[in-house]
């Protein structure tokens, strides 16, 4: 891969002002390194580009939200004096993002580590009663057992008060925490189980409906099984892989490189780097 040199100019033209050179300017030439290095990975490892079109149409996206809600781009953004050009990186990181994620989820070893889990794509439709303890749990399994409605008890006891008589609705069973996760794809469907104990407290399930799709039937649709939480999994591996591969230079006066991001400047200046194919210079 080529050799790229980011300059201060370039991060400059991200703020309305000249902006310090403080953790807020390291993380702002963090991310404009890190978008270099991802885009030539994109085009090295799959010999594709971002589409100039792509990027027109969030930046749009953006220049609409900011114009409807009277915002500037700083407000927008949450980042103090920010540039209009500051918007349009975002619009370029979001294209990025989804550009690399439609290679991504066909990846061989990411379509075999979906796999590797029941629960990861498994879709689940549960209801769930919430207690504090097991003895309550219990109490709720004899109520139940009795004959009582699931809604009506869940209503009365559950601490769970955002789902609506205990209903979850149908969910991938791996966007919830591990041991609920496990509990509802091994359930037997319409039956009660629990208690089942997780960080939040006791649960009482009862699991109405559960599919998994073949992997045939993922790689004709991935975007139709996948939950927006997996794949920003897929794209943090992903970010993460090719940082860790880059090769960068940081001018001492900005700070010092690691995959994770740029750390201030030590008393001795001294560069972190990885072996890697990227080779990318930021200075002035």
């Amino acid at each position: 891969m080529g050799e790229t040199t980011v300059l201060f100019s370039e991060v400059r033209a991200l703020y309305e002002e000249e902006p310090a050179v403080d953790d807020g300017f390291r993380d702002t030439l963090f991310a404009r390194v890190a978008l270099e290095a991802l885009t030539q990975a994109l085009a090295t490892q799959y010999q594709i580009t971002v589409p100039a079109a792509l990027i027109e149409q969030y930046d749009s996206q953006f220049a609409s939200s900011m114009e409807s809600a009277g915002y500037t781009p700083a407000e927008l953004l949450g980042v103090e004096n920010a540039s209009r050009e500051l918007v349009h990186f975002n619009a370029e990181v979001v294209a990025l993002r989804d550009t690399a994620l439609e290679r991504l989820v066909l990846e061989p070893e990411v379509v075999d580590g979906l796999f590797a889990d029941p629960a990861t794509l498994t879709e689940v439709c549960a209801k769930h009663i919430l207690v504090a303890t097991a003895a309550e749990a219990e109490t709720v399994k004899a109520r139940l057992a009795a004959g009582e409605d699931f809604a009506t008890v869940a209503g009365e006891v559950s601490l769970d008060l955002e789902s609506q008589g205990g209903d979850l609705g149908c969910a991938l069973a791996g966007d919830y925490v591990d041991e609920f996760a496990a509990a509802v794809v091994a359930a037997p469907l319409n039956e009660v189980v629990g208690p089942v104990q997780s960080e939040f407290g006791f649960h009482v399930i009862v699991v109405s409906a559960r599919t998994t799709p073949t992997k045939n039937e993922y790689l004709a649709d991935p975007w139709s099984v996948l939950s927006s939480s997996q794949a920003t999994i897929i794209w943090g591996d992903w970010i993460t892989e090719v940082l860790a591969a880059a090769d960068v230079w940081v001018a001492p006066e900005y700070g010092i490189w690691t995959g994770d991001g740029i750390l201030p400047p030590a008393s001795e200046t001294t560069t972190t780097t990885s072996a890697g194919t990227t080779t990318t210079t930021a200075g002035g």
